[in-house]
């Protein structure tokens, strides 16, 4: 009976010693976590053992109880195959999932949850793409489930050998182990004697905020990203206290509408972060066209992304709704609530609203969204005319499916607004055939995409230049996200939110530079005033809100950060995690929390963020997302 208990030891320690290898994998490739210290780097290796035996007890579930079995039908050779089997597949699946978040994380800045499966249909045909891409952890993948497999067999091939019936079963001594094993499964389930049981957000408590996707890993998240789909109702302030730090309706009753609608062109490049944008970098960039319109528009510095998605994206930039739960909203048990959108509200201003899309129609559900919000008519893969641009992956490619997008504008009815979001600048990163030399290659895969969707930009605007409705149009230029970065700042927690942000106006070519901090969900408030809105619209953004407060907040890892340049506010639902001053630490290294300086700063950030949060939450759960 010992022995049964001995080699699941043995065998759940194998498990214990391949996720660290895996979390090994993840830091030497991902090369953020490098800027912290020794300490910092062993402390996060150190508790991520927690989430390691955690996530090992709910994959290896059925193995582990398999060893409760009846010591004779235990060494049997057939359910000696089963529980080799089932070692096998789920420690592989384990694998998997880890190693493949380690080539997505530059790209989407945190572990994956249960919405990775979500995604299923747009990534069609692409998984082969990836593992091509990232053979070395392939690779790695195939050599440790090899792992697995001869140190699995070194640890049972005896277990076959024993003779069970000579074996004599002490039945208070079975019973005992049986507890014992009942109460660590348990408590390692648990993630120890907690009242409540381990999850993400403890990580953030355990080490650093900026570590915690290190100190867990994607089993786990995903386990946990399954439970929470329902939002908590909130009641950090009474409602009127609630109302003066943040208010989502907006109205602008200075605003006079003007006498000739002005046509607004939404413009969502794919991946598009700051960091290849060379106006906003001193030069350096992939954006020849983009820095040419800069340097004739009205510029945001610090603009930022919601999320690090395009499902959290859109919504965002439309809707001025967020993704701020586990999940992203339009893959939300609330996706079904009212919500209202730019288009929304224009159409009732007789405007002619429509989005384009070169997806497949379905694509993460945008479709049903655009329906839902109202955004206006949707056009996506299946509308479009001629096949023989598809990439062979998303869409459409940029630079046809602009040229197809400005004729389409040209057979509006004016006033329009309408939207186009891109898709070649996405992985694979693959140019059309007679590009590949077009562009520089830089120093990141998606380098000479960008360069390519900033040529069908120039294209665009050439064609657009020559049309009858151009002189009376608003360009307001985004990126959805961003994507991989190459420059520490770039990577830190809110260098890799940072996105340009541009409105061009062809009659008005002086540039303007805007220090106010603004999000995705200023988006719609900045294009109602652009179009003389002056009636009451809805929005989680910050625009024209109380105290002049312009704020951006992400959430990622279970806890929110709050970005009022110059600075960054992290808050765990419950306690203050951090804060940091940008211009002195723009790689947020110092911890300003217990400063006694900032005690007045600390404070207003926190009550803008309980606001936003209980907002959020309250009204997403009483279906009240729309002005009265």
């Amino acid at each position: 009976m010992l022995n049964q208990f001995k080699l699941l030891f043995r065998s759940m320690l194998l498990a214990m010693i391949v996720a660290s290898i895996c979390r090994l994998i993840f830091f030497l490739l991902n090369p953020y976590f490098l800027q912290f210290s020794y300490f910092d780097i062993a402390n996060a290796f150190f508790y991520g053992l927690l989430y390691d035996f955690s996530a090992s007890i709910y994959v290896h579930g059925i193995f582990i109880l398999l060893h409760f079995s009846p010591i004779k039908l235990f060494y049997k050779k057939y359910f000696q195959v089963i529980l080799f089997s089932l070692f096998m597949v789920f420690q592989s699946l384990l694998l998997f999932f880890n190693l493949i978040d380690t080539g997505f994380f530059p790209i989407s800045g945190r572990r994956s949850g249960i919405e990775l499966f979500a995604m299923e249909k747009e990534t069609d045909g692409l998984i082969g793409q990836y593992l091509v891409d990232y053979w070395f952890l392939t690779l790695g993948l195939l050599l440790l489930i090899w792992a697995n497999y001869f140190f699995y067999q070194r640890i049972y091939y005896r277990a076959l050998l024993v003779q069970t019936e000579t074996i004599k079963v002490n039945w208070i001594a079975a019973i005992g182990f049986r507890l014992i094993l009942v109460t660590v499964m348990v408590i390692g389930a648990r993630g120890g004697f907690n009242l409540i049981p381990l999850t993400v957000i403890d990580a953030g408590r355990q080490t650093r905020a900026e570590l915690v996707s290190m100190v867990i890993n994607t089993p786990f998240n995903m386990i946990k990203s399954t439970q929470q789909n329902f939002l908590e109702e909130k009641n950090y302030f009474n409602s009127s206290t609630a109302l003066f730090w943040f208010d989502p309706i907006k109205k602008e009753d200075a605003i006079i509408p003007p006498k000739v609608k002005r046509n607004i062109v939404l413009i969502i490049v794919e991946s598009l972060g700051k960091e290849y944008v060379g106006a906003y970098n001193k030069g350096k960039g992939y954006t020849p066209f983009l820095d040419s319109l800069y340097h004739h528009s009205e510029v945001f510095l610090h603009a930022y992304a919601n999320g690090k998605k395009s499902i959290d994206g859109i919504p965002a930039i439309l809707s001025a709704m967020p993704s701020w739960m586990q999940i992203s909203y339009l893959d939300c048990y609330y996706q079904g609530n009212q919500l209202n959108s730019i288009g929304y509200y224009l159409k009732k201003e007789l405007y002619n609203t429509s989005f384009y899309h070169g997806g497949r129609n379905g694509t993460m559900s945008f479709d049903n969204y655009v329906a839902l919000s109202k955004v206006g008519d949707y056009f996506g893969l299946n509308e479009y005319p001629n096949k023989a641009d598809f990439d062979g992956y998303w869409g459409i490619l940029d630079r046809p499916y602009l040229s197809y997008f400005v004729s389409e504008l040209s057979k509006k009815s004016q006033p329009f607004f309408s939207t186009v979001f891109t898709l070649t600048s996405h992985h694979p990163y693959m140019l059309p055939k007679g590009f590949e030399v077009d562009y520089p290659k830089g120093t990141l895969p998606i380098h000479k995409t960008v360069g390519y969707a900033d040529d069908a930009l120039r294209n665009f605007f050439a064609i657009a230049k020559t049309q009858s409705w151009y002189a009376n149009t608003t360009f307001i230029i985004t990126g959805d996200h961003s994507a991989e970065n190459q420059t520490a700042y770039y990577q830190s927690l809110q260098g890799k939110y940072e996105l340009p942000l541009i409105i061009y106006r062809p009659n008005s070519p002086i540039k303007t530079e805007i220090e106010t901090t603004v999000s995705h969900l200023d988006i719609l408030g900045l294009a109602l005033k652009e179009l003389g809105y002056n009636k009451p619209f809805f929005s989680f953004g910050s625009y024209a809100s109380n105290n002049n407060m312009h704020v951006a907040m992400q959430f990622h890892d279970q806890y929110y950060q709050l970005i009022k340049w110059p600075y960054v506010y992290s808050f765990d639902g419950t306690r203050s995690l951090g804060l940091y001053l940008l211009t002195s630490d723009s790689l947020m290294k110092k911890n300003l929390l217990m400063d006694t300086n900032y005690a007045t700063k600390i404070d207003s950030l926190e009550n803008i963020t309980k606001a936003m949060i209980q907002t959020y939450n309250n009204r997403i759960i009483q279906n009240k997302t729309f002005e009265p």
